[in-house]
């Protein structure tokens, strides 16, 4: 992580946009066990059964807009859903069934908004993993967590070098409001999957 170069005026702002809505995230009910040291293996479901149908209508959004715009950006390569139902596979678990649509207009700004929320994710996932990889419990599946392992920090500049190159200052808007609005579905979503019988393990 050395040398890394200071955040470029698209960055600062997705970065400021989200900061809030991020800490939210990650202070939420349903996904704050997964960094503690007493984490049961019911709670680890539970964050992934909530996690899953948000993430695989970001990643619709992200995979048909790329099929209309051909060339633009491999995001086959980085698709976190295969990952993530692996591990429910593992725990025997179901995805949380979703209520909330989510929506963005098909532009380069929602494109770079919604990849920066979705590509972001991997960092956190590292502090995740790092805090699974020390729990006493046998090993949990966690190829959601790992995103791209050592090459995660590296994937994530190339990602923000992409997004610097194909996103023109008059879509900076477009690109916040689009992550901001991934962040709020998603906190919608984990708030109703919270409540009472959403969640839990399959019988």
């Amino acid at each position: 992580m050395t040398n890394t170069p200071p955040p470029s005026e698209l960055h600062r702002r997705l970065r400021q946009a989200t900061k809030l809505p991020h800490h939210f995230l990650d202070h939420h009910p349903v996904l704050l066990p997964l960094i503690r040291s007493d984490l049961s293996i019911v709670q680890y479901g539970d964050a992934l059964a909530a996690l899953h149908d948000i993430y695989a209508q970001a990643e619709a959004w992200v995979l048909e807009f790329l099929a209309q715009n051909s060339g633009l950006f491999d995001y086959d390569s980085r698709r976190k859903l295969p990952a993530l139902e692996a591990d429910l596979g593992a725990l025997r678990r179901s995805p949380v069934e979703n209520h909330i649509i989510f929506a963005a207009s098909p532009t380069i700004g929602s494109l770079i908004g919604i990849l920066y929320t979705l590509e972001g994710s991997t960092l956190g996932g590292q502090f995740i993993a790092r805090n699974l990889n020390e729990l006493p419990h046998a090993a949990l599946p966690m190829r959601f967590f790992s995103g791209y392992g050592e090459l995660t920090w590296q994937r994530w500049q190339d990602f923000l070098q992409f997004a610097d190159a194909v996103c023109p200052i008059d879509e900076y808007e477009r690109a916040t409001a689009a992550a901001v609005s991934l962040f709020g579905t998603l906190k919608t979503h984990l708030d109703w999957a919270s409540w009472p019988n959403q969640i839990g393990p399959a019988n």
